[in-house]
């Protein structure tokens, strides 16, 4: 079914049904007969109110008016403009569900209809397309035929060090690196520090080795990908070369190579030489950086032959040198007079020399160089003379009965406050006042008790020295005097013996005389002359009981009494003579003096069989020179030649060689022979000075008597067979 289109038939006149002069008919069914007509009077029309029309809405009166003749005269005719052909019909659109539209709803919103954009300029997306298309094609066979030439292969630029491997297959390349590197491990690393040698590394010994298959694998021969295939055609690859160790084994190595560098710095100190104070300069150490040195070892093995400069962190001291030369005024006035010590009626009185001995200045943590009094060493020995003897405490200790060590009982009892004391003296130093303090006393516990001296295991002897000297003369004095200090001392697991902290310094306060002495290369008077025999006989009971030197000074010239390369000179408080109880028990002192020799016994629990000393020939022997002085005081000298020996201690335990000790080399200087012209020569009692400012003296002096030609040899018979 469709719409039904225009008539074609002419339009009727619209206005012949409504013309006044021609009758209305009606439809058939609107009409009244005459009978059904109702009675009404004469029929009349309805008025309608004033502004309301007759007509339906929208019709106009216009319309019934008649149309005048052709060619009738009156108003000129009105043009007569028909309304435009309808659009073609379009079907009703339907929806699901039609709602009328009520007088009471609101008017509909205006439609807006969108006009089309216009279509696109067709042949320039087109040519884009092309464009795109072309760069896409000629990006695709650019790096599709590159990849796949190198697919499969080490690209191309690749390189390990120096080693080229690219366009190479896995299997040739590895054969390649290995043909540059495998002979790295067998290239020593030279270990350098400011410029000398002071190692040398195996690499063998460090586990290191060239980890060949696993950097050839880093060059992943798959198919490359657009940004590598770039970059082999326009520029290079280096591979970092992998390097596998035995992590343990090169840390243990790094630490023996720490143990060469490593240097602990040194504070600085003001310490005195009898009354005079002098500064000892700090000095800076070194720390190896190990991890640093790891990386450098590494990188040098990679680049064998090589050497490695170690690299190091200096550790400062706390407090320069010029802190210390500033606080030299402060140390001169701290002997400027004795201190007095007081305890109700009982006083003590500290001389200048024994303030000194007993006095340094150090930095402390925050840098501030101060005074440091050791009072438990300023009042040893005379507590008794404050406390009295029955109030005074005593620590444990050992005698020698038939043969073998007794416990001596430790006791409680009063002694001097020292931490008290110790700031005392240091206020009286830094802010002066009165010199005379009154000491506090209080209930003193003895540092080593009962138990702990037990626990020590001091059973046996495990080192015994004896030397020898003529009777009578002055330095015999003084080796008695500190014979007496040595005795009974007992020196703790991990202790360490110091000849001038044990017995001090030399004094005439204290007990010494002065005696023959060595400064620079003559004979000299001084106060302590002989100590050097105690610390050699010392020195060689240490040596054969196995324990640990940690510093000692040969003499310049060699002395006849002690056995070539095992003497030991001492200068207080410079020259010392040290060792270390690196054993796990105690070590008790024992000394014996005679009128012609000196006896050191250690005792302890041993922890080796046997210790031997080997001693070389005497080599390069040089010839003394012989020359004259008449200065005052002239001691004469008998010289003799000086020559290189070495010593090597050797320790057995089950009857065999346990180890040997580095090899210690001794160079004696020739003694020259001195001749005093007459009436200038010095005896031993006259107190000779100790000569030059700045000099050291080593008091074991070579006495006319002493000389290798007086016929004095060390015994044969003595212990030990020396």
């Amino acid at each position: 079914m469709r719409n039904a289109g225009a008539s074609i038939d002419p339009p009727p006149d619209p206005f012949a049904a409504v013309r006044p002069d021609s009758p209305v008919s009606l439809p058939a069914d609107r009409r009244y007969s005459k009978d059904q007509a109702p009675e009404r009077g004469p029929a009349r029309r309805k008025k309608l109110p004033p502004g309301v029309s007759p007509l339906p809405p929208g019709v106009s009166a216009d319309i019934f008016a008649t149309t005048p003749p052709p060619g009738s005269t009156g108003l000129p005719p009105q043009p007569v403009t028909l309304p435009p052909p309808a659009p073609p019909p379009e079907p009703w659109p339907m929806t699901a569900s039609v709602r009328v539209r009520r007088a009471d709803d609101p008017p509909p919103e205006p439609t807006v209809v969108i006009a089309p954009e216009p279509p696109e300029d067709r042949p320039r997306l087109r040519l884009l397309l092309l464009l795109t298309g072309g760069l896409a094609l000629v990006f695709l066979l650019a790096y599709a035929i590159p990849a796949m030439y190198m697919w499969g292969k080490i690209l191309p630029g690749t390189r390990v060090g120096d080693v080229r491997i690219g366009s190479l297959s896995e299997t040739e390349a590895i054969d390649r690196v290995h043909q540059r590197f495998d002979g790295n491990d067998q290239q020593s690393v030279a270990l350098m520090l400011d410029g000398r040698r002071v190692g040398v590394l195996d690499p063998r010994d460090a586990g290191l080795a060239i980890d060949v298959e696993g950097t050839v694998a880093d060059a992943q021969t798959g198919f490359p990908g657009p940004f590598a295939v770039w970059q082999a055609l326009t520029g290079e690859r280096e591979l970092p070369l992998r390097v596998s160790l035995n992590a343990a084994k090169l840390t243990q190595r790094i630490r023996k190579v720490a143990t060469l560098v490593d240097r602990t710095a040194h504070e600085g100190a003001i310490v005195y030489r009898g009354t005079k104070p002098r500064v000892v300069p700090p000095e800076d150490g070194l720390v190896l950086d190990r991890q640093a040195t790891a990386d450098a070892i590494k990188r040098a093995f990679v680049d064998a032959p090589a050497a490695v400069p170690l690299p190091v962190t200096p550790v400062r001291p706390r407090a320069g040198k010029a802190l210390f030369d500033a606080a030299l005024d402060t140390a001169r006035r701290a002997v400027s007079a004795p201190i007095t010590l007081t305890n109700g009626g009982r006083r003590v009185r500290l001389s200048p020399k024994d303030i000194a001995a007993n006095l340094r200045f150090a930095a402390d943590e925050r840098g501030v160089v101060r005074p440091q009094f050791d009072a438990w060493r300023a009042v040893d020995g005379l507590e008794t003379r404050l406390v009295g003897v029955a109030e005074a405490p005593r620590e444990a200790g050992f005698v020698i009965v038939n043969g073998a060590p007794k416990l001596v009982h430790a006791r409680t009892g009063k002694g001097v406050n020292a931490i008290e004391l110790a700031g005392a003296v240091s206020k009286v130093i830094n802010a002066g006042g009165s010199r005379t303090i009154p000491v506090s006393l209080a209930i003193t516990q003895p540092v080593l008790d009962d138990e702990d001296a037990m626990r020590l295991a001091i059973k046996e002897k495990v080192g015994e020295f004896t030397t020898y000297f003529p009777c009578c003369a002055p330095r015999v004095v003084n080796i008695r005097r500190a014979a007496e200090l040595l005795n009974g001392l007992v020196v703790k697991p991990s202790g360490v013996f110091s000849l001038n902290d044990s017995v001090g310094e030399p004094t005439t306060a204290r007990g010494f005389v002065s005696a023959q002495a060595i400064e620079d290369d003559r004979l000299v008077l001084a106060p302590g002359g002989g100590l050097s025999q105690v610390a050699t006989t010392m020195y060689n009971a240490a040596l054969l009981a196995g324990l640990e030197d940690v510093g000692h000074t040969a003499h310049r010239f060699h002395v006849v009494r002690y056995p070539p390369g095992r003497d030991a000179a001492v200068s207080y408080p410079e020259e010392d003579m040290r060792w270390k109880n690196d054993t796990e028990y105690g070590v008790l002192v024992q000394t014996t003096v005679t009128d012609t020799s000196l006896t050191v016994v250690l005792w302890s629990t041993r922890k080796y069989d046997q210790v031997d000393v080997e001693t070389s020939g005497r080599t390069d022997l040089t010839q003394p020179e012989t020359r004259s002085a008449n200065e005052p005081g002239c001691l004469p000298m008998e010289g003799g030649p000086g020559f290189t020996v070495t010593v090597t201690r050797v320790f057995y335990r089950d009857g065999k060689v346990l180890k040997r000790d580095h090899p210690l080399t001794t160079v004696y200087e020739p003694q020259p022979k001195v001749i005093c012209v007459q009436g200038t020569s010095a005896t031993q009692g006259d107190p000779v000075g100790r000569g030059r400012s700045g000099t050291k003296t080593s008091v074991d002096p070579l006495a006319p008597d002493l000389a290798p030609d007086a016929g004095v040899t060390p015994d044969p018979t003595a212990p030990n067979g020396r």
